[in-house]
């Protein structure tokens, strides 16, 4: 594997990152109608329970934005692929 084409399988990693994060995004939104029901049919567990959901929820996507931050400009991220070492078998 050349280079460049784990370089561009690392983007390609963090685009799904970014998917999941853009996701978990719409779940939130989701959520907030859900309290706003749940609200209204007086189901505070319930409300309860959707709260701490969406708060995993944005401490995950903290990290995993904090994750891509860190790494995503980083050049010497990839992974060297050496040749085999079938020299050293013998």
């Amino acid at each position: 594997m050349s280079k460049l084409e784990a370089t561009i399988r690392l983007e390609q990693r963090f685009d799904l990152l970014r998917d999941v994060i853009a996701s978990y995004r719409i779940r939130l939104q989701d959520m907030e109608q859900e309290v706003v029901e749940l609200f209204a049919a007086n189901q505070l567990s319930a409300i309860s329970a959707c709260m701490s959901e969406k708060q995993r929820i944005v401490r995950l996507m903290n990290r995993l934005e904090l994750f891509i931050s860190q790494w995503e400009g980083k050049s010497d991220v990839g992974i060297a692929h050496e040749p085999k070492r079938e020299h050293l078998n013998t």
